[in-house]
């Protein structure tokens, strides 16, 4: 297995003429700062993992990943930032030729996206904000009845 840190450009590219018959194990960290992965309430500060185990065969070049990637949330009840991470596992395959150099960052890029949290909770429990004065309440009631 071949470890790899990112390329300055973030780009994940794979030289085809260079996987050998029995496949290529690949892990490589990359800094997301390129990828634009963003939202208002998701960021990626820290770089994300792929393990990969890249075959070829004929004209097609398949890549199963593991995708690891740290985030830093908003909660979106009580607002309040937390940490949390996911992870994805992919499978991509591309018609290719031996002289052949696949970029996999946009793949890469949508799988991490796709497995964000679609409303990020600091906990399943969260109990938000007071609807009347705006108290966080999870740290201590205001006396203004249920959110």
């Amino acid at each position: 297995m071949r470890v790899q840190e990112a390329t300055a450009s973030g780009l994940m590219q794979i030289h085809v003429n260079q996987i050998p018959e029995e496949g290529l194990r690949e892990r490589a960290t990359y800094d997301p700062a390129a990828l634009d992965m963003e939202r208002e309430d998701i960021r990626l500060l820290k770089p994300f993992e792929v393990d990969a185990f890249i075959t070829k065969a004929a004209r097609e070049l398949v890549v199963a990943a593991d995708i690891r990637c740290p985030l830093h949330c908003a909660c979106a009840r009580c607002l309040e930032e937390f940490d949390s991470s996911v992870e994805a596992k992919a499978l991509f395959s591309y018609a290719v030729h031996p002289t052949d150099v696949v970029d996999i960052t946009d793949d890469v890029r949508q799988e991490i996206m796709l497995a964000y949290p679609m409303v990020p909770l600091c906990r399943p429990d969260c109990r938000g904000l007071c609807r009347v004065c705006g108290q966080n309440l999870n740290l201590t009631a205001c006396g203004h009845g249920a959110p």
